[in-house]
């Protein structure tokens, strides 16, 4: 488990480092600061530690590290960690930590830029293919149905938003993320993960709006819902399958 945790503070400073290299289209390096370019010194790498000693500042321009980088890496420690005490050293819990950080690096670029990329989501789409086929949590037939349907009922919905609100509600990278939800959730459990994701995006819509943070013409991410309802879904979809129509 100590191993296991360790893996996930050190993948999710990567994680932290695609968030920022590949939405300004440039290849990964070493972190550097945002604000004078200097390369960080080594013990900043991985933010988390940097944190815990009080060392969060450039030591060139005195900037603070942003709060996202530990709480990634703080994050995904957590995530791999819950995952590997549910399945345990399997090929399982290998293809769903790997689904974790692609789902991490999403969410990163969707709500700092709103952007979700084919240069993460295309191989990703190819990996939950690879992953039906070994793990097998689904069958291929499942995983191909669910992500058919991902993206034509997510298409629909984009079509159907883009007619009632004008372009830009939602984008076609929400639907290659939920294609490549169905693939990882198989049919019909597509469908409950983008329930959730329909729920969990209303409730909080709604919550921001009551407590007006925003307006009817803010945008706001849909990524991150699809992602809690897809992840959720991966990880207790029987369950909520049994509890939904018992």
């Amino acid at each position: 488990m100590a191993i296991v945790l360790f893996l996930g503070i050190l993948v999710g400073a990567v994680v932290n480092r695609l968030g920022s290299d590949l939405p300004a289209r440039r290849p990964p390096r070493l972190p550097e600061c945002p604000y004078c370019g200097r390369r960080r010194p080594w013990y900043q790498w991985v933010t988390l530690p940097a944190f815990l000693i009080h060392r969060q500042h450039c030591p060139s321009c005195g900037a603070l590290i942003s709060l996202r980088h530990p709480l990634v890496e703080l994050g995904l420690a957590f995530l791999f960690g819950f995952l590997y005490w549910r399945y345990g050293l399997t090929l399982r819990f290998v293809f769903f930590a790997l689904y974790t950080t692609i789902l991490m690096l999403i969410t990163i670029t969707d709500i700092e830029r709103r952007l979700i990329l084919n240069v993460v989501t295309v191989p990703a789409m190819a990996l939950a293919i690879m992953g039906a086929f070994l793990t097998g949590h689904l069958t291929w037939k499942s995983a191909l149905l669910g992500g058919v349907a991902g993206y034509v009922i997510l298409m629909a919905i984009v079509l159907l938003g883009n007619w009632l609100v004008g372009p830009g509600a939602m984008g076609g990278g929400d639907v290659k993320l939920a294609a490549f939800i169905g693939l990882v959730t198989g049919f019909p459990m597509v469908i409950i993960a983008l329930l959730l994701a329909i729920l969990s995006g209303g409730a909080i819509s709604l919550f921001l709006l009551m407590m007006r943070l925003r307006s009817l013409r803010d945008p706001i991410p849909y990524g991150p819902f699809l992602i809690v309802g897809g992840w959720a879904t991966m990880v207790w979809g029987t369950e909520i399958t049994h509890w939904l129509f018992r």
